[in-house]
């Protein structure tokens, strides 16, 4: 073989590890527009799929202690399901705002487009996306969710929660952009098929539950079109907003209050929710080069091999024609 013939051998076995080691072009994720229909909040043997709420204590974090709600269906009455509204459930690219008139004489919130009204200690909340904030007056931005490579982000700092002729801000970021406190991102996931978990936690500011943090787990089905560059959906179990679940666990709680007056709210008594361990990763046969490409665990080595070969090949080569000289 020739100098020239080692010389492009060489260069070929550099070009191909080259090739593997360079990281991809990363795309921007992807807006996701139009509606994330909302599967029901469903307590069952202990545990609850679907959408639902929960309320940190001031004292807690996103794994607990959370809050009673004495008008739960649940055995572990922490837990609030949530169900879709009018519109079929959240709308990404465009605001579902809360009617004039947000509540009725007795201080139940009205608003119906994106979820349900629900009982909490004997007066209806509800979910809006408001372009001005009615709680702080500032400008928010529009809902939009995003998929990149599967995992959804987002601004729902439009999201207001109306309850007994109150406001709270209960979304992220929160209006300015900022995520005060406990407030997290948005985070979850989407599969090919739409199936999405997003999760989310916002402090309140203000009002009886000033420092309290709603925790938001909503689930279903998106209808907004295709999912681009969709990721595998998101194992059935997990314990923190940032690793979104379709199920957590539930316990019946001694000692729950049913005492049905709003302002029993804070004094109630509390459970702290056992955490669940996520199913372990199996492992792989291959190894990831970059994100989002899996090869072949002996090629690394093997064209490193190759282009060590070629180049001391190359080299054997120059010198014996030089002694031919």
């Amino acid at each position: 073989m020739g100098r020239n013939s080692y010389r492009i051998f060489a260069a070929f076995a550099v070009l191909g590890l080259s090739a593997l080691a360079a990281p991809p072009a990363s795309a921007e994720p992807a807006a996701l527009n139009g509606l994330f229909a909302l599967s029901p909040g469903v307590c069952s043997g202990g545990s609850v799929t679907g959408s639902f709420f929960r309320m940190i204590l001031p004292t807690g974090d996103a794994g607990g202690p959370y809050l009673q709600n004495s008008d739960s269906r649940c055995s572990d009455q922490t837990v609030t399901p949530l169900s879709a509204g009018s519109d079929g459930g959240l709308v990404s690219g465009g605001y579902q705002p809360q009617p004039a008139a947000a509540f009725d004489a007795a201080g139940n919130a009205q608003s119906g487009r994106v979820t349900t009204p629900v009982r909490f200690y004997g007066v209806d909340f509800a979910t809006a996306t408001n372009p001005t904030d009615p709680q702080t007056g500032g400008g928010t931005g529009v809902p939009q969710l995003y998929s990149d490579g599967g995992n959804i982000s987002g601004d729902l700092s439009s999201l207001g929660v109306t309850w007994n002729n109150q406001v709270f801000n209960q979304g992220s970021p929160k209006p300015g952009g900022g995520l005060p406190g406990k407030t997290s991102p948005i985070s979850g996931s989407i599969d090919g098929a739409g199936n999405f978990v997003i999760e989310w936690t916002s402090q309140i500011v203000g009002g009886p539950f000033n420092n309290f943090t709603g925790l938001w787990h909503l689930a279903g089905q998106y209808r907004g079109g295709s999912v681009p560059q969709a990721a595998p959906a998101a194992s059935p179990l997990a314990t923190t907003p940032g690793a979104p679940a379709a199920a957590v666990p539930a316990a019946p709680v001694p000692g729950a209050s049913t005492d049905s007056a709003p302002g029993a709210a804070v004094a109630a008594p509390v459970a702290q929710s056992q955490p669940v361990q996520a199913d372990p990763v199996l492992a792989t046969k291959t190894v990831e080069i970059a994100r989002g490409h899996d090869y072949p665990g002996w090629l690394v080595p093997g064209l490193v091999v190759l282009a060590v070969v070629a180049v001391g090949a190359f080299f054997g080569a120059d010198r014996l024609a030089n002694r031919k000289r």
